[in-house]
């Protein structure tokens, strides 16, 4: 007997118990009980199952099965060229799966082991999980690990920010900037990759920092300031304290001349692109503006040179 025609004997022996069979099908079934011992044994076996579905402790599902197995319609199925190859489909999506999700945690920001903190449009400042504090200035972001494990601290600055780093000499703490790098055991310092040409721009405050370029190492200490570009590193005594004018929130000039003032309100101003000025001044101004204003500054600055300070179109041009 075929798997079907169980399957087709089983329905209507279940619609015969249940009322549900027409004539011609009770007709059929009286006259096989009578004549097919093979359906006489399915039929008594449902039966059986049929009287005691009603007891809660009966588990009809598995008398059932029981039923289908002597009937030869429960066979060990075969594996197949298709089943096997949707094994092997369903295994290399598990690797898949588990190499994207590993890949996730040791790559990218925000899902595992790597954390991300931008400023966008406005400074900010944060704690790292050695408890060095870093102020970033706008639009400049900084990416770390969530913990600080191994020989080393390092973070990647891109834009401007200041450090100021906890001592741990066994552990040394390297920022990489664009094509540069600085290495500290615990000092502080402002770093500013934005700087004119690609140049990066580190001004030590405190303690000893050591940069690195692809070819280059100096030491810089505390007072000092260096730049690096693509081929060399260069450094010098820091003359205008106002590299951190973004952080303060105060641009002080002490006796500080034209190029400075102007090197100054190009870095502090988000709206000044460039300046533009045809002339050479002995004059050297102090003064200091708490919550600098651009127009404020240009004001005064205007009566010290005796100069017109126009800002068109991103450039602040001063003239006669």
């Amino acid at each position: 007997m075929k798997p079907s025609d169980i399957n087709n004997r089983e329905d209507l022996i279940v619609r015969y118990l249940c009322g549900e069979a027409n004539s011609q099908e009770q007709s059929y079934i009286k006259n096989r009980l009578q004549n097919d011992p093979d359906f006489k044994k399915l039929y008594n076996d449902m039966c059986f199952i049929w009287e005691n579905a009603a007891n809660p402790s009966y588990n009809k599902e598995q008398d059932w099965q029981a039923i289908r197995e002597r009937m030869g319609f429960c066979k060990k199925r075969k594996s197949t060229p298709y089943s096997m190859l949707m094994r092997i489909a369903a295994i290399i999506v598990i690797m898949l799966s588990v190499s994207t999700a590993l890949w996730v945690y040791w790559n990218v920001p925000g899902y595992g082991r790597w954390v991300v903190y931008e400023t966008e449009a406005q400074t900010d400042s944060l704690t790292l999980p050695d408890e060095s504090m870093v102020f970033l200035n706008r639009n400049s972001s900084l990416k770390f690990k969530n913990a600080f494990a191994g020989d080393e601290r390092r973070v990647i600055l891109k834009g401007e920010g200041y450090f100021e780093v906890s001592s741990n000499p066994e552990q040394p703490f390297y920022v990489d900037v664009g094509n540069a790098s600085v290495k500290v055991k615990g000092t502080a310092f402002h770093i500013n990759e934005k700087g004119k040409n690609n140049i990066i721009e580190l001004n030590v405050t405190q303690g000893v920092v050591e940069m690195l370029s692809q070819n280059n190492k100096l030491t810089v200490y505390e007072g000092e300031w260096a730049q690096a570009d693509n081929s060399d590193i260069i450094k010098g005594a820091i003359a205008n304290n106002n590299f951190l004018s973004w952080k303060t929130g105060i641009i002080e000039f002490n006796n500080a001349s034209i190029d400075i003032i102007t090197e100054t309100l190009e870095s502090h101003f988000e709206q000044v692109d460039s300046i533009y000025y045809n002339f050479e001044s002995d004059i050297k101004i102090t003064t200091r503006f708490p919550e600098p204003n651009l127009k404020e500054i240009t004001n005064e600055l205007s009566l010290h040179f005796n100069k017109n300070f126009e800002l068109k179109n991103g450039i602040l041009i001063i003239s006669d």
